[in-house]
């Protein structure tokens, strides 16, 4: 509060005197040090052309950059917009895959089952191990691609993940479905977690947001696309093998796109312009020769490993954690356990759907992730301008978390609504509500909460995108083993209510940091190699 009652002093001042405050911030950012303030907006804090130093800025001649791009041509920062797009394109394709491809076993268990002579239940356990691979697959992943670089990760990851994918779709057996489904999990989750240091490596600060929000959408959307296409494929072929070819042929085509125009976006900003290493040929850097070749220009794995340790003990790393996990898990039970909810026989209690009808309620959480992105691509950034004309150019992370209130909005009565819909058994379209307005709200509070905790530690992005994957995922995992049997036992409208508080429970988490975690931040200290 005594920082922005100095700027607002400032602003009073006729002459634009520059206070010692706003002078610290402005020097920080010109030596490429990383604040928990940032000076955002050089008009808003009422800054002449001859105030802000070196400071960069952005085309319309106020906004600051962040970080400051170097002299380089090929600093990620400088890359051409149409590059910049296309890669991220790319990446947010492959981290789409991964729950593409963990979702896409959803609509095959009963076909699975009668194969094999086993009951659904059994066979989804082979999907349940897949979904908590995503998150441990995650935390390995973090480690390889800031020890060895983000190009040869992607590539390499997804040719294995195609080909363990290769495998599920021709085997005859379950134990070996079962192994490469796994498999596919650790290897298709990469750019779930990288991706967010991609974003990071090609955008400036005041760019995250917006593009963050459509590398989440893709990989939110996902889970639900499969099953979409799944059912569909189902009930016009009735081959469960067919939908496992679907979900190869698009391995298939993003390792073609990556083999045409990957490029690595890893760019060490300690080493001066003329320091540089020479880039060599992009294939070499998609490969990851180049990288092993120069490999003192990145992180050391001992080093990697004490940063990943060292992310996961600051303050605000485990609520942003718990949080997330309390919020977004049910979203992975529902979407795990839905072929055994919405299939089962009328005279046993359900709405006797078959894949096809299943397949049209996949539109409902397709229409909320688009929906919830179109929102909050403009949302977000509205938030983070009107922080920053109130706060005289200056942009604290905690501005993100206004969007989960709204979110919880939707997610709170969407679960409800699910709840007594299948209690009281009535129409489907009670289905289709509560399970759109949920979505909605997860899609909201997925972008803001991944936007506020790379806002707290920039430095960590991978770090930070991994923690939170793991806690979306190991949540979802849990709730895969006892979702129906839960409603079953105690009635859907005591389940789904009990998901619904607990959303609600999560939001004394979201106050805490709202309200402590510049504090926090503080205490904890940045991440540190």
């Amino acid at each position: 509060m005594a920082d922005e009652k100095n700027l607002a002093a400032a602003h009073l001042d006729p002459i634009h005197h520059v206070n010692t405050t706003v002078r610290g911030y402005i020097h920080e950012q010109e030596v490429g040090h990383e604040t928990d303030t940032v000076l955002l907006d050089a008009g808003a804090a009422h800054l002449e052309k001859g105030d802000i130093g070196t400071l960069k800025l952005a085309r319309d001649g106020h906004t600051v950059l962040v970080p400051q791009p170097s002299a380089d041509p090929e600093d990620p920062l400088n890359w051409s917009w149409r590059k910049k797009h296309a890669i991220l394109a790319i990446v947010s394709l492959t981290a789409f895959l991964g729950d593409f491809g963990s979702a896409a076993g959803v609509p095959l268990i009963v076909l699975q089952g009668e194969e094999w002579g086993m009951s659904p239940a059994d066979v989804n356990v082979a999907g349940n191990l897949n979904v908590i691979m995503l998150g441990i697959g995650g935390l390995i992943w973090i480690l390889i691609s800031s020890w060895w670089g983000r190009a040869p990760v992607m590539f390499w990851s997804t040719l294995l993940g195609a080909a363990f994918t290769l495998a599920c779709a021709v085997t005859t057996d379950f134990t070996v479905f079962y192994a490469f489904r796994a498999l596919m999990g650790v290897t298709l989750t990469a750019f779930q977690v990288t991706g967010l240091a991609c974003v990071k490596d090609m955008f400036f600060f005041h760019e995250h947001a917006r593009k963050i929000g459509i590398w989440v959408a893709l990989f939110i959307m996902s889970p639900y696309l499969s099953p979409f296409f799944g059912n569909f494929i189902l009930a016009g072929t009735g081959n469960w093998r067919a939908v496992m070819w679907l979900v190869f042929a698009i391995c298939c085509l993003d390792l073609v796109l990556i083999v045409l125009f990957m490029d690595e976006t890893f760019y060490n900003r300690s080493i001066p312009h003329e320091r540089q290493p020479a880039r060599g040929s992009r294939m070499m850097r998609m490969l990851g020769v180049w990288q092993i070749k120069n490999h003192s220009y990145f992180k050391t794995f001992g080093t990697c490993a004490r940063r990943m340790i060292s992310t996961l003990f600051k303050p605000i790393m485990i609520p942003g954690m718990l949080y997330y996990a309390m919020s977004f898990m049910w979203a992975v039970g529902i979407n795990i356990t839905s072929t055994i909810l919405l299939e089962t026989p009328v005279v046993a209690g359900g709405y006797g759907f078959g894949p096809q009808a299943v397949g049209y309620l996949y539109f409902t959480p397709l229409v909320a992730v688009a929906l919830g992105e179109g929102f909050g691509h403009w949302f977000n950034d509205f938030l983070a301008n009107r922080y920053v004309r109130k706060h005289n150019g200056l942009f604290k992370p905690e501005a993100r978390l206004w969007t989960n209130y709204i979110a919880a909005v939707f997610m709170i009565p969407g679960l409800i609504i699910v709840g007594q819909t299948l209690v009281q058994h009535l129409s489907y379209a009670g289905i289709v509500m509560g399970w759109g307005m949920y979505v909605f709200g997860v899609m909201l509070a997925s972008v803001a909460i991944t936007a506020y905790m790379l806002d707290s530690y920039p430095n960590a992005s991978s770090e930070v995108a991994g923690y939170l994957n793991f806690a979306r995922v190991v949540g979802g995992f849990s709730i895969g083993y006892f979702q129906q049997p839960w409603g079953a036992a105690q009635g859907y409208g005591i389940s789904f209510g009990i998901q619904a508080a607990i959303v609600g429970a999560a939001l004394i988490i979201l106050c805490f940091l709202q309200t402590c975690g510049g504090w926090l931040r503080t205490k904890g200290g940045p991440v540190r190699d």
